[in-house]
């Protein structure tokens, strides 16, 4: 999925070098400039971070 298409409340997927699949739930969208700041629940607790408006992501279907 598109970054500028991420809405609160999807699941974003990561898999690990040790092939263990994390998901994040994203808090928060917002559009700065160029880029798109991503809030989400993670198991360390809320963490922002910033990805080019052109960037996609794995989610959860």
């Amino acid at each position: 999925m598109q970054i500028n298409q991420l809405l609160p409340g999807h699941k974003i997927l990561e898999t690990t070098e040790k092939g263990e699949v994390l998901r994040f739930e994203v808090v928060n969208v917002r559009a700065i400039g160029r880029r798109y700041e991503v809030t989400m629940r993670t198991p360390a607790g809320v963490e922002s971070v910033l990805y080019p408006a052109n960037a996609y992501v794995q989610t959860a279907a």
